[in-house]
């Protein structure tokens, strides 16, 4: 669009490492009165439909791509930090990555469905649920760097229940996380580019009440500028580098 392109500066989280995992936590709950009411279980039929609900830690349901999707991860660090292991990749080849231990909790519901109430559905929830999960990640993750984790999907499945004069005997299911856990610091890089503006609104294109959006103006003879790296930095950083794998 022929716009100008100039050196910028900016800061973004440089990913180090990225898997994903699916975990399978079998639920099983047997003789259970702390769930659902007495009188809830005394008016279920026989065709039961059992759902698991993702929530927040105050009960409210989340999707999993909400930032509160997880309550909490806690990376369980040993004594003198990561420690280090060498992994034969499929090639033959072999790399030093680090062991990264997380504890990652939540919260979930149980819904009850009854199917038969006369043509009527009738749902019951129960209470909010801690579930929690330690998982054993070997990574690229050299000192100074964290674990980021994103919840991809939540499931429950196989869900099973039986009760027996209006108590619960056995009620059963998995919970079926996929976790994407990613290595990351905040790192500062130069590129070339230019500034973005807001479009105007399509539909209503006569609203012009708002200034117009003004970026400072940057310092272009002395930063970024029209440097690159000196040498005494590049020995710096792969320095830095080859130390973080020793």
């Amino acid at each position: 669009m022929g716009e100008l392109f100039e050196s910028l500066c900016i800061r973004v989280p440089k990913v180090y490492d990225w898997v994903r995992r699916q975990v399978v936590l079998p639920q099983i709950f047997t003789h259970d009165t702390s769930l659902f009411n007495e009188h809830v279980l005394k008016g279920l039929g026989d065709d039961v439909e059992v759902e698991i609900i993702l929530t927040d830690c105050h009960g409210t349901p989340v999707d999993p791509s909400d930032e509160d999707a997880l309550d909490k991860v806690i990376e369980l660090v040993p004594h003198g930090g990561r420690r280090p292991r060498t992994i034969i990749l499929p090639d033959g080849e072999s790399v030093v990555l680090h062991e990264v231990k997380l504890s990652i909790s939540g919260f979930y519901k149980i819904k009850l469905i009854d199917l038969g109430n006369h043509q009527k559905h009738h749902e019951f929830t129960s209470c909010n649920i801690p579930w929690k999960t330690h998982q054993t990640f070997y990574l690229c993750a050299p000192e100074g760097t964290e674990p980021v984790v994103h919840l991809d999907s939540f499931e429950g499945t196989g869900g099973s229940i039986r009760l027996s004069h209006g108590s619960l005997q056995l009620l059963s299911f998995d919970i079926v996380l996929c976790l994407s856990v990613q290595i990351e610091k905040d790192v500062k890089i130069e590129v070339e580019g230019s500034f973005c503006y807001p479009r105007p609104e399509i539909i209503d294109p006569s609203n012009v009440g708002c200034l117009p959006v003004e970026y400072p103006p940057q310092c272009e003879a002395i930063f970024p500028g029209k440097h690159h790296h000196d040498e005494c930095d590049e020995r710096s950083y792969e320095s830095s580098f080859e130390t973080d794998f020793d």
